[in-house]
């Protein structure tokens, strides 16, 4: 049985994203990328993720569901966090 994604995505003032890269909606909420917050390419953003003020994702990075990133966090390249984590 599928779980019907009835949430949205919030792109805040000067979120640049990458090539390839991937925002999923969430399941119910927002996926919220704040401002200032910089995708590379073929980064994975999972469902009600909140990526922080002036973030920084190089690259091939994978976050999954319900993660918590702070304000002015960078992520090197090829870096996965596991969902749930703040």
């Amino acid at each position: 049985q599928r779980i019907p994604q009835i949430g949205n995505v919030i792109l805040e003032d000067n979120v640049d994203i990458g090539a390839n890269t991937t925002v999923d909606r969430a399941t119910m909420g927002s996926t919220v990328l704040k401002k200032g917050a910089k995708l590379d390419n073929l980064v994975q953003i999972g469902h009600n993720v909140e990526v922080g003020t002036n973030t920084a994702m190089a690259a091939q990075v994978g976050i999954a569901g319900s993660c918590k990133v702070g304000d002015n966090v960078l992520i090197g390249g090829q870096v996965g966090l596991a969902g749930h984590l703040k």
